[in-house]
């Protein structure tokens, strides 16, 4: 009896391969404006969802964006500030695909399941800054490698 369910176990894994993966290889950069050295940035916490289970987080990256807190409006920042809090709460609560933390040289590599949509954020303390943190929408299928730049900096930069 063992034998015949380890042999339809195997003729299962035959006939049902394993999903095929991408690896997102990337890199944290400072921004263009702002960037004094060649190197990217270090210690950023990158993270891989799939773009169409996340809304949470989508909503927060909107909101995010759509926020005037730059122009160093007290109300706007405090929005921002809390709306970022609440980013990296659902950022931690939510199912990634795959997480890293960039290297000395700002690189990072996850791989991921091959899907249409992954949204890769990445977020650090930067001393000064409120708001650290970047994402893409990138597309991981029929691919084996997609190259990835977030671009580290917020809107008060830009």
């Amino acid at each position: 009896m063992f034998l015949r369910v380890a042999a339809l176990a195997c003729l299962l894994s035959v006939l049902h391969p394993q999903p095929v993966k991408t690896l997102l290889d990337g890199s944290a950069q400072p921004c263009a404006d702002v960037k004094e050295t060649t190197s990217g940035v270090p210690g950023v916490h990158v993270y891989a969802f799939n773009a169409k289970k996340i809304p949470s987080i989508r909503k927060s990256l909107f909101v995010l964006d759509t926020l005037e807190w730059e122009s160093g409006d007290p109300v706007a920042m405090r929005a921002a500030a809390a709306e970022y809090d609440r980013l990296l709460k659902n950022v931690r609560g939510a199912r990634a695909l795959g997480y890293a933390t960039s290297n000395g040289n700002g690189d990072f590599e996850i791989t991921v399941p091959q899907m249409d949509s992954v949204l890769v954020f990445g977020e650090a303390r930067m001393p000064g800054e409120p708001l650290y943190y970047s994402s893409k929408v990138v597309a991981a299928s029929g691919q084996e490698e997609v190259r990835v730049i977030l671009l580290m900096c917020n809107e008060q930069l830009l």
